[in-house]
């Protein structure tokens, strides 16, 4: 396991867009937002942070998640896999922000976290002071509140730029070549809306995942720090392990896709449907087929049709996007 990545300090736009986005690469950004007013509060005491927060609260309902003090904030399945070992609640910023401030003192608190909330609803005045410059101001920022927690290991399908507010932040990160290393749990069938590893990062049962054991030798691990930051490019696969009673982290999720695109986890759902089951003969000539038309594997599959006969291998534009879902959904309801 490495024990570091490439740390910036005094990044800027242009710096992050021409140097560290195009790597493909996680890279540390030492004190990025060390200079946030949000930071700042919670250097103060958590109530201080709780009520800088709570200020900008409009009252819109997020969803908690809320585990016994056994799971030790491991948030994840159920043994016999037909739930998990948390529940969910529908509740105000300030009423979660209120219920954590009252586990402080706790001797063994349960387990507590409302994670993913965008605050353009729920806090919509926070990116006035606290704003993120390396990438456009339109993209939004989410909240992640809690205390000790653990969050499996799992990948975001948008380049993530995760500010750590309050609390220490320990990120493991696997390279997205891992992915059978990592032993991925039901794609469907989520703690919070991706798939997720299997593996208990801190405690790896080598002899029912053998393959981890390769897997940690190409992790990475660092700690983050109040006003540090971390970018994590698409598809890189990462545990989170936040430490300390009130913690906040605040992250960016964006993307270069055409909004009219696709969802590539849509495809690939269908075509494991399509696909899985073929004997394997079959399966590796779709592979080259999808190497041939999807991957461009031999270059432009359709170089030799003229533009306006490539139909819906032609440049993605809104109107033939929109004419594709019409074509799929026109089959799929066959």
């Amino acid at each position: 396991m490495e024990t570091g990545l490439d740390e910036y300090h005094g990044v800027d736009a242009a710096r992050f867009q021409s140097e560290i986005q195009p790597r493909y690469r996680p890279a540390v950004l030492r004190g990025l937002v060390a200079h946030w007013p949000v930071v700042k509060e919670g250097q103060t005491s958590p109530q201080a942070l709780a009520q800088y927060l709570k200020s900008f609260d409009r009252g819109e309902l997020t969803e908690s998640m809320l585990g016994p003090p056994a799971i030790k904030g491991r948030f994840f399945y159920r043994d016999d896999m037909r739930g998990f070992n948390f529940e969910r609640q529908q509740e105000t910023l300030t009423a979660a922000i209120d219920r954590l401030l009252a586990y402080l003192d706790h001797p063994a608190p349960p387990a507590f976290y409302t994670g993913s909330v965008p605050t353009d609803v729920n806090l919509p005045d926070f990116g006035r002071d606290n704003v993120m410059d390396l990438i456009p101001r339109s993209t939004g920022a989410r909240i992640w509140i809690g205390n000790s927690a653990t969050i499996s290991t799992h990948y975001d399908q948008s380049d993530n730029i995760a500010c750590v507010v309050a609390g220490t932040r320990r990120f493991t990160l696997f390279p997205p070549e891992q992915l059978p290393n990592l032993y991925v749990g039901p794609l469907d069938y989520t703690m919070a809306g991706q798939p997720s590893s299997m593996v208990d990062l801190a405690n790896p049962d080598f002899a029912r995942y053998p393959r981890f054991r390769a897997a940690l030798d190409a992790a990475i691990t660092v700690d983050l720090q109040p006003g540090d930051a971390i970018y994590i490019p698409s598809m890189w696969w990462h545990n989170v392990v936040s430490t300390g009673p009130f913690n906040v982290l605040v992250n960016y999720w964006w993307n270069d896709a055409k909004p009219w695109a696709g969802n590539p986890f849509q495809a690939l759902v269908h075509s494991i449907m399509a696909m899985g089951e073929m004997p394997a003969e079959r399966r590796a000539v779709w592979r080259d087929v999808f190497d041939h038309y999807v991957f461009h594997q031999n270059g432009d599959p359709m170089a030799h049709m003229a533009p306006e006969h490539r139909s819906v291998t032609g440049p993605l534009t809104p109107r033939l996007a929109q004419y594709i879902r019409g074509w799929l959904l026109r089959c799929l309801g066959g």
